[in-house]
């Protein structure tokens, strides 16, 4: 082996790794910030932590009831305090283009099943009630992305997105 190679490698993998370190420390898009936000959303549903969860809506929420940040929220923890154990998977995240008004449309599919039933749908291949959210999200002043309007519908499996589809099948094996 002459003496060349291994300079040649060790170059070749210090490139390689300060590529990687670089795109590691590079910013998080707007569309990842908006997935983050709606995983944000289910980690505190779950955690029944209601006032995080109002945190994460604009000052100027309106869903498609006409119901505010706060009407929302108690819609929410009315839903919580009827059910033991709330699990909530987000199946899928469509983001659309961020536009000039610092808004962006949002398509979000979750399942949510509850209580100690969660292991028996494991065993019985059920994945629980389905959901499509429609979601406006827009940057704050913060910059920080929050829930701006939103409307769902409880939908089927044969309805759902191809992605949330695979990541059921992933949660659900024998679906």
């Amino acid at each position: 082996m002459s003496p060349r190679r291994p300079v040649r490698f060790t170059a070749a993998a210090a490139l390689a790794a300060a590529l990687a370190l670089g795109m590691s420390c590079a910013e998080a898009s707007d569309e990842d910030l908006i997935r983050e936000l709606v995983e944000e959303a289910a980690a505190r549903a779950e955690e029944r932590d209601v006032e995080a969860l109002g945190a994460l809506f604009a000052a100027d929420y309106e869903d498609f009831e006409g119901r505010d940040a706060a009407g929302t929220v108690r819609l929410i923890a009315d839903h919580l305090a009827r059910r033991r154990g709330v699990v909530v998977h987000v199946l899928g995240v469509r983001v659309g283009a961020v536009g000039t008004d610092g808004r962006a449309e949002v398509e979000s599919e979750v399942a949510l099943s509850h209580g100690a039933a969660e292991m028996l749908r494991r065993l019985v291949r059920l994945g629980g009630e389905y959901y499509r959210f429609r979601i406006e999200a827009i940057r704050v002043a913060s910059g920080e992305w929050r829930f701006a309007y939103a409307e769902w519908r409880a939908v089927g499996t044969v309805d759902l997105f191809p992605e949330s589809l695979a990541v059921l099948r992933k949660l659900f094996p024998d679906l």
